[in-house]
C-alpha cells in the first residue's frame, strides 16, 4: 500500500501515510541499541572505535546433559576487563558475560559510535 502511494504520488505522501498508520507505534519503540543483544552491542562498541574483539572462553560445563550449567568468561584485553557469566546454555552465559563487560566500559563507549 505504501509503495502504491509512493508510485502514485511522491515520497512525502507515502511518509505521511506511514505516520498516519504507524505513528503511535513508532513513537513508543525502544531505542534501537536496546533491541540488540549484549554480545552484538559489545562488539559494535569495540569495533566502531577500531578496537579488538572480545574474547569468550568456556571455563566450565557441569551437570547432566539435560540440565547443564555453563560458565564463560568475556575478556576485552585492550582495557583489561574480564567478566564471568553462568547460565543453562553457553550462548546465554556469553550474553551475561558480555552484558557485565558492557557495564564496565566507560559510559561514552556504551552507546553506538
Amino acid at each position: 500500500m505504501v509503495g502504491a502511494i509512493f508510485l502514485d504520488s511522491n515520497f512525502e505522501a507515502a511518509a505521511a501515510a506511514v505516520v498516519r498508520i504507524l505513528g503511535g507505534r513508532l513513537e513508543t519503540l525502544p531505542p534501537a541499541e536496546t533491541l540488540k543483544d549484549a554480545k552484538t552491542r559489545l562488539q559494535e562498541a569495540l569495533q566502531g572505535r577500531g578496537l579488538g574483539l572480545p574474547v569468550y572462553v568456556l571455563t566450565a560445563a557441569a551437570g547432566e546433559p539435560h540440565s547443564q550449567s555453563f560458565t564463560v568468561t568475556c575478556e576485552v584485553p585492550t582495557f583489561g576487563l574480564v567478566a564471568v557469566g553462568e547460565a543453562g546454555s553457553r550462548r546465554r552465559a556469553e550474553q551475561l558475560a558480555a552484558r557485565k563487560v558492557l557495564d564496565l566500559l566507560p559510559p561514552e563507549m556504551r552507546k553506538s559510535p
